[in-house]
């Protein structure tokens, strides 16, 4: 009986005695660990000076990124606001045909898990 009363005191000591050794660092965000890549558009067809969209998805595995996405288009900077993994650009293209670029930077939101990154797609303008 005494063997049996001394190894449930030995066992409860041990499962109460682990709980001293988990540290708060288990359970904290680790900042900018998470990779994420913007999906790239396909190519649009536009006429000049019409206005149009582009939808850049920000793919985080299975999780929704928030933040903002940074785009330079026709030299002029836009800031535009990820939710749940989805930015919606809208612009207006220059009167002048030809192919344009499109450039994009995501940064997450503070404290955030993920990390930033960058892509690029192209917009067809002609007549």
């Amino acid at each position: 009986m005494k063997k049996i009363l001394i190894a449930l005191v030995a066992s409860i000591a041990l499962v109460l005695g682990t709980g001293a050794f988990v540290s708060g660092a288990s359970a904290a965000d680790y900042p900018g660990t998470v990779p994420t890549a913007p999906s790239t558009p396909p190519v649009k067809t536009i006429e000049p000076g019409s206005n149009f969209k582009i939808t850049i998805k920000i793919k985080a595995g299975n999780a929704k990124a928030n933040g903002t996405l940074r785009v330079v288009f026709n030299g002029k900077k836009y800031t535009v606001k990820v939710r749940n993994g989805v930015a919606k650009f809208k612009g207006k293209a220059p009167k002048s045909t030809g192919t344009k670029a499109i450039k994009y930077t995501f940064k997450p939101s503070k404290n955030s898990v993920f990390k930033a990154s960058k892509g690029k797609t192209k917009v067809k303008i002609k007549k």
